[in-house]
């Protein structure tokens, strides 16, 4: 049962990343395989059984309670995007800027918790104290990695690990905890990660203060976009970034959460939105031309963003 469940099944809090990530070593490329949350996501591709999917079900329904109450009194704004993000493109440090501009303006930002424009979140908001100087320097280093790799294959036949392939996701984790261990504690500021071990393979960024880890993706993905009252950011993506915009369309249509429209804002730099992906005229049809000229913008400036979402 313990290679099935590795897990508590009740918590009284949230995931940390030391948690997380305990008995990782930034000087052993392996040592990713002997992590709680690699454990964890390992057990979902073993065979499961009727004990395991209650537990699991149990877990997730405890991460809901602790995240909700983290929630109490806070300002809330996602950020939404895609993994795939380079650490080396402009459009990172434009996420982590904008991240750290909302941090600041006291709202608490969460995302997927997972590599990209997810990682550059939970930076911004890390270095809420640090300067410009400052988000420069961590981007770049940073950047000596700059593509999160090909994960295929991390977990194979009977649970065993693919030694490339950790040695290939070591190394793209490494500048993080690094640079995770040069930010002092006192001066870093907060963020909550919603990840999932359905996408286990790509593991949460270090970089959040709290993780609130889920088995369940519906649960998660749902639950993610739900508790953002206060806006959704959607930076540049792909077909995952896509199908959470109508998602959080759906929930504001309906007013599902607490008869609240929630504002939508696409950080659409280099014509993500209003041109690659040009989800916008839906939006437009869905919501009607008044409804979404008072809660929808598009720019390609965070501070745009910063003050439609502040207002």
């Amino acid at each position: 049962m313990e290679n099935l469940f590795p897990v508590l099944p009740f918590r009284s809090e949230l995931y940390t990343p030391a948690e997380l990530f305990a008995g990782f070593s930034q000087d052993d490329p392996a040592s990713y395989a002997r992590t709680p949350d690699l454990l964890a996501y390992r057990s979902t591709l073993l065979p499961p059984n009727r004990e395991v999917g209650m537990l699991r079900a149990l877990h997730d329904q405890s991460i809901t309670e602790q995240r909700t109450a983290l929630l109490e009194g806070r300002k809330v704004v996602a950020v939404m995007g895609g993994h795939a993000l380079g650490r080396d493109e402009p459009a990172y440090r434009e996420v982590a800027a904008l991240a750290r501009t909302l941090t600041r303006a006291g709202f608490l930002v969460v995302s997927g918790g997972g590599p990209g424009a997810m990682e550059a979140t939970h930076l911004g908001a890390l270095l809420a104290g640090s300067g410009d100087l400052a988000l420069d320097e961590a981007v770049g280093a940073l950047a000596a990695v700059p593509r999160f790799p090909d994960t295929t294959g991390l977990v194979g036949p009977g649970g065993v690990f693919d030694v490339d392939v950790l040695a290939a996701l070591h190394r793209w984790q490494r500048p993080a905890f690094a640079l995770l261990d040069e930010v002092a504690a006192a001066g870093r500021g907060d963020s909550l990660a919603i990840p999932t071990w359905f996408y286990g393979h790509e593991p949460p960024t270090p970089f959040a203060t709290c993780i609130a880890k889920y088995f369940s993706n519906p649960l998660r993905e749902d639950g993610l976009l739900s508790i953002a009252v206060d806006g959704v950011v959607y930076a540049p993506g792909h077909a995952g970034t896509v199908q959470e915009i109508f998602q959080d369309a759906s929930q504001n249509v309906y007013r599902v959460v607490d008869n609240r429209f929630s504002p939508m804002a696409f950080l659409d730099i280099d014509g993500c939105w209003s041109e690659r992906l040009p989800v916008l005229p839906v939006l437009r049809e869905l919501f009607g031309p008044d409804q979404y000229a008072e809660s929808v913008l598009v720019t390609a400036e965070r501070a745009e963003i910063a003050a439609f979402l502040g207002a």
